[in-house]
């Protein structure tokens, strides 16, 4: 047997290689990017004074301007509007991901190295790929540019990029289960469904749930920036605010905006510990 020496030493150079590259990266993204700390810190008064004008956050209810001039306000109160526009921008994150979810899980089999031949999983990867390649916002603009306004844009774009991303993710988790009950099956003339039902769902599925409630909470997130681009939702308000200077009004749609994301993500997190 061949000593074990050269072999330890290989993989300690292969690390040192790869950790010499890997800060390689990282110095070219520091040098391309033009970090600078002294001049993040001298931003430091700007920072504040746009902070100091979302300050005191508009809690008012009054369609006038809060100054007591009594000049109408070109938006409704922010309280106001958010009674509205939480709702649907939960309902834009839930049915995207549902969408989504439901697509990808299809995807995810078919795209698992140790389910199909590798014609088969070879294109769907290639396929899911492309998918979560395009940002969010662009699909988001594409159907606001082929719909028009409103939360249906939102809808598809969170659906087919969380198809992309979860789709590669179901399929990982497909490729780590035990092949044992799968050959069993196989050697007992199970077909392919019966032995995806019976030997390979019941080891993945609390981890695909797992992850499907994760992408909920990053669909939640992304559903309230689409607003920049037109769809429906908390986003939308704050953009809406932002483009008549009314940033106490903002910085009330972004503490409700950080609220609703907080109870879903408890929320999230006390449904992932049952799965367990």
């Amino acid at each position: 047997m061949p000593p074990a020496v050269p072999d330890r030493a290989g993989r300690a150079l292969r690390r040192t290689a790869l950790a010499t590259f890997v800060l390689g990266l990282i110095v070219w993204s520091w040098v391309g990017t033009e970090m600078n700390l002294l001049h993040l810190v001298d931003s430091g008064p700007r920072i504040a004074d746009f902070l100091d004008r979302m300050l005191p956050p508009d809690l008012t209810w009054q369609t006038t301007e809060p100054d007591g001039t009594g000049v109408r306000r070109p938006f409704p109160p922010p309280l106001r509007i958010a009674a509205a526009v939480v709702g649907v921008t939960l309902q834009i994150a839930l049915l995207g991901t549902a969408l989504g979810t439901l697509a990808a899980l299809g995807l995810g089999l078919l795209g698992a190295e140790n389910l199909t031949p590798h014609w088969v999983h070879h294109p769907v990867k290639i396929a899911m790929a492309l998918l979560r390649s395009i940002p969010v916002i662009l699909l988001a603009l594409l159907f606001v540019a082929a719909l028009g306004l409103g939360p249906l844009p939102g809808v598809l774009a969170i659906a087919i990029h969380s198809i992309g991303m979860l789709g590669k993710l179901f399929a990982e988790e497909c490729e780590t289960a035990d092949p044992g009950v799968w050959e069993a099956m196989d050697s007992a003339g199970s077909n392919w469904f019966q032995k995806v039902r019976y030997a390979v769902w019941p080891q993945v599925a609390p981890q695909i749930f797992s992850l499907t409630l994760f992408r909920l909470d990053m669909n939640l997130r992304e559903s309230a920036v689409l607003g920049l681009v037109g769809v429906a939702g908390l986003g939308l308000a704050i953009e809406n605010y932002r483009a008549v200077f009314d940033y106490p009004s903002v910085a009330t749609l972004v503490i409700i905006t950080m609220l609703v994301v907080l109870v879903v993500d408890q929320i999230s997190v006390h449904i992932r510990r049952l799965l367990k």
